[in-house]
């Protein structure tokens, strides 16, 4: 904002607090009123006149007419003349205000006697004249005009650094506050101001107010400053004044008290967020006509361009800025050297463009000629235009028919290596530019055409250019035409050729995956293969698409037995679906892309197949070497199968059961049993009868070679199954005809569980029977003595004891010829849930042979109870022995 704004407002507060002062004289009578607002509001509106009148004459003497526009030319007089209009009015109050004073009645008499009245008859109401005696004699509003025309300049500088306030929306609501504020303050404290607590001076005063409304308004209209809330706050906060003196509250039933408060800010709100922005784009507009027609180019220039920042979509504000550009001549540009730098360029190309491409007619050589001088000066002082500079040189060329310098010019704009085109300014003609050189002129045909295509990067740069255009226009025919020539013509090759730097922006994937998914079920080999390239074209630049579009690849290359192909599709989809983000992918995709995964496993394990197959071969040509080599390659695709694998776990894949058999499968062909036997248990989590990986897991648990186990058996607890072992060693110790083989499994089994739980009395009963089997009886007995002596436990470390004890007292008794401790442990067996009649005839056993016949007999005879029991006839055969039957 300049200095002249901040003295408006300085302006508008002096106003304010002038007429403010008016108000405060608060005659007797209604007559001596209407006599005092005459006075002063006659000299306001002659002040205003005199203002008006000086700017018209501004305005008649810069050439403007009434007659041109009877509408527009008082509005411009207002808006071009706010110096006289300022002048006026601030000088009609002045002298309005300053003849009611005392000290003017020498020359104010005589004034007021050219209009028939006298000086009482105009004077301001004095302290003297409201109370001869009044103790508040010199503080009456008859005194006040220093301390109004003061404070109206300091609320004049208030207004002026609100207005500066950067945050619009702050600036309303601030705004809204304070106008609200000030009828607040009017309704509860203007009663206490002397001579208004009466209700007719009150109502006066209220008019008074209102009456100075429609010429703080006419200061703000005509202002250079643009008008902003904080004028509709000042006039919305004085109209809620007003109408509060006035009593307006009492006037409106239905509204009530909060009528003063309610018009004003309804008003404010309206007026500023509806008709201002409006206005102050058509104040902006009216004057850039202004100027246009006065020639002072420059400041229409700025008031256009000042208008479309308010309103970008303004029609009159474009309609003038261009009128202006399209008008320009360059003799107005030679004659003004500030023009050129406040020129809007790209409507300098359009005013060429209009010349170069007269409606239904051809540019006259002085059109070209004009043309010509407006494009020199574009490129002169704006040479990032060249590029559409050069596209009007050349429809000036073909104009005036020189072929060779249009299409030179033609084929240097097409060219991608052309230096200075600036990139953006290309693009924009370069449709127009290909359309030249392919169809519309057809000496720019002959010189170059569709052999211009075939240069590097130039098809590329035809398609994108095309497709630029059907952006803008869907259905522009030879755009849609280019789209499917330059298309059919493209080779996977020149694409990636074009696209080392990245993929580019205009360019329809979609539509090349559309040729694509059209040509590769062809029965044609080259015109499959022409459809497979473009569905690896579409599968770069639509990687949201991609596993599809790879996948579909592959399964046509299986198809003709192209397996290598197939296989670096299956990649492809591979990599693309861990590019884009698995969890990213669309549910179709994604299922695409697990297939893929499982695919390349099955691909890698094939091939490790073949490779073992072939190494066995060799084996047994004798080639030991060739061997070896084949056997180490297989077991790299077999671990690239597995990587697979895992990649489609971690991914989501949904084939879990499966996914685990496969992996156990090809763990155990990498040699890898331990792995082979975890992914075996997990895949029995899925489901735990399930016969073949019940097989598998009595396969891997006797692969698995201890030492191994040892080195992780912290990481492998929750998976390995000890209950397994031990119960799958028992069943082979519990083999009567036990080969050495199954002997050896069992001891196996034993190992393993005793490296994942030393501690457990099932794992040690099995190492001890193991022992015993191998005829290390005194290495399996002290592992009996020890479990016996140890804790019981619960649930299978409680079986666990119980069999222990059992089994040393039978060997106590039938090994050992020790009844005494066979009887202990046949006495504590005793307590076992599993215990039994044969139980009891062991203990019978032991006292026999200790000697003592009296609990022998005991114990048999409570056999004999059980008739049905196998050992019931023992039973009575040992009580006949011992003489009791």
């Amino acid at each position: 904002m300049t200095s002249w704004h901040r003295n408006e407002y300085i302006l508008k507060g002096v106003f304010l607090g002038l007429w403010v002062f008016f108000a405060l004289q608060v005659p007797g009578n209604p007559a001596d009123a209407w006599i005092d607002i005459a006075w002063v509001v006659g000299w306001v509106c002659a002040g205003l006149s005199v203002g008006l009148i000086a700017g018209t004459a501004l305005q008649v003497s810069r050439g403007l007419r009434p007659w041109h526009n009877w509408f527009a030319f008082p509005l411009l007089v207002l808006l071009e003349s706010p110096t006289f209009i300022y002048g006026g009015i601030i000088a009609g109050l002045v002298v309005g205000v300053l003849s009611g004073t005392a000290g003017a009645e020498p020359w104010a008499s005589q004034l007021a006697g050219f209009f028939g009245l006298t000086f009482d008859d105009i004077k301001h109401a004095t302290s003297a004249a409201l109370a001869k005696d009044d103790p508040l004699k010199g503080r009456l509003p008859g005194d006040w005009l220093g301390y109004c025309a003061v404070g109206g300049a300091v609320l004049g500088f208030a207004l002026y650094r609100f207005r500066q306030v950067p945050d619009q929306t702050r600036r309303f609501w601030m705004g809204l506050a304070i106008a609200a504020f000030m009828v607040y303050l009017a309704s509860e404290y203007i009663n206490r101001v002397p001579g208004l607590d009466i209700a007719a001076a009150r109502f006066n005063l209220g008019v008074y107010i209102l009456l100075g409304l429609p010429f703080f308004y006419l200061l703000t209209f005509c202002g250079e400053s643009e008008e902003s809330e904080v004028e509709i706050m000042t006039l919305c906060a004085s109209l809620g004044v007003g109408l509060h003196l006035m009593g307006f509250a009492s006037k409106m039933p239905g509204l009530g008290a909060a009528a003063p408060f309610l018009i004003p800010v309804t008003l404010y709100f309206v007026y500023a967020t509806r008709i201002m922005p409006e206005l102050r784009v058509f104040k902006h507009v009216l004057r850039g006509y202004s100027y246009m027609n006065l020639g002072r180019l420059v400041l229409a220039i700025q008031f256009f361009r000042r208008a479309l920042e308010l309103d970008p979509q303004s029609p009159l504000a474009n309609q003038g800025i261009i009128a202006l550009h399209n008008g320009l001549t360059l003799t107005q540009i030679d004659s003004d050297p500030g023009l050129v730098e406040s020129l809007d360029f790209t409507l300098c190309l359009d005013r060429a463009t209009a010349l170069l491409m007269p409606a239904g007619t051809v540019p006259t050589p002085n059109q070209r000629a004009e043309a010509e001088r407006f494009l020199s000066l574009v490129e002169q002082k704006k040479p990032a235009y060249l590029a559409q500079i050069d596209y009007l040189r050349i429809i000036s060329h073909m104009h005036a028919k020189q072929y060779d310098v249009a299409s030179d010019t033609l084929s240097r704009l097409l060219s991608p290596e052309t230096p200075g085109y600036h990139p953006v300014v290309r693009k924009r003609v370069l449709f127009d530019a290909w359309d030249l050189a392919l169809r519309l002129h057809p000496r720019l045909v002959e010189r170059l055409g569709w052999d211009e295509l075939n240069k590097p990067g130039r098809r590329m740069e035809a398609i994108a250019a095309t497709e630029r255009k059907l952006a803008a226009e869907p259905n522009n025919p030879a755009a849609m035409e280019y789209r499917t020539v330059l298309y059919s013509q493209l080779a996977e090759g020149e694409f990636i050729s074009a696209t080392s730097g990245g993929l580019p922006k205009d360019f329809s994937f979609e539509y090349v995956e559309q040729l694509g998914l059209a040509l590769v079920d062809d029965t044609d080999p080259d015109r499959r293969e022409r459809g497979m390239g473009y569905m690896r074209i579409a599968g770069r630049g639509l990687p949201d698409r991609g596993p599809g579009i790879y996948f579909k690849l592959a399964q046509v290359y299986e198809k003709h037995g192209d397996a290598e192909n197939a296989r670096k599709s299956y990649e492809s989809a591979k990599q693309v679906g861990q590019a884009v983000g698995p969890r990213n992918l669309y549910r179709d995709q994604k299922q695409f892309y697990h297939d893929a995964l499982r695919k390349l496993a099955a691909i890698s394990e094939a091939k490790g197949n073949a490779l073992v197959a072939d190494a066995e071969e060799a084996k047994g040509r004798g080639d030991e070497a060739g061997a070896a080599g084949r056997m180490a390659e297989a077991q790299t695709h077999f671990e690239t199968a597995i990587n697979e694998l895992r990649q489609y776990q971690e991914d989501g894949g949904s084939a879990a059961l499966e996914t685990y058999r496969k992996l156990a499968e090809l763990y155990g062909k990498t040699g890898d049993p331990l792995n082979a036997l975890l992914m075996t248990e997990t895949g029995l989590t899925y489901s735990s009868t399930d016969a073949d990986l019940l097989k598998k897991k009595d396969t891997y648990y006797y692969s698995v070679p201890p030492e191994r186990l040892e080195k992780v058996k912290d990481k492998l607890t929750r998976w390995f199954d000890v209950s397994y072992c031990v119960k799958k060693a028992m069943s082979v110790l519990n083999a009567k005809d036990g080969e050495a083989e199954l002997l050896d499994w069992a001891a196996h089994l034993a190992t393993l569980a005793r490296i994942v739980k030393p501690t457990s009395n099932g794992v040690r009963l099995v190492e001890a029977r193991v022992l015993m089997r191998k005829g290390e009886r005194d290495a399996g007995m002290k592992i009996l003595e020890d479990i016996r002596e140890g804790d019981k436990g619960s649930g299978e470390e409680q079986d666990a004891w119980y069999s222990t004890t059992k089994l040393l007292g039978q060997l106590y008794l039938d090994e050992f010829a020790r009844p005494d401790l066979a009887l202990k442990c046949y006495t504590d067996f005793k307590d076992y849930h599993k215990s039994g009649a044969d139980t009891v005839y062991q203990i019978a056993r032991c006292y026999e042979a200790q000697g003592d016949t009296g609990n022998a007999i005991k114990f048999y005879t409570a056999v004999t109870a059980y008739e049905g029991h196998t050992l019931y006839w023992d039973a009575k055969e040992a009580l006949r022995r011992l003489g009791k039957e």
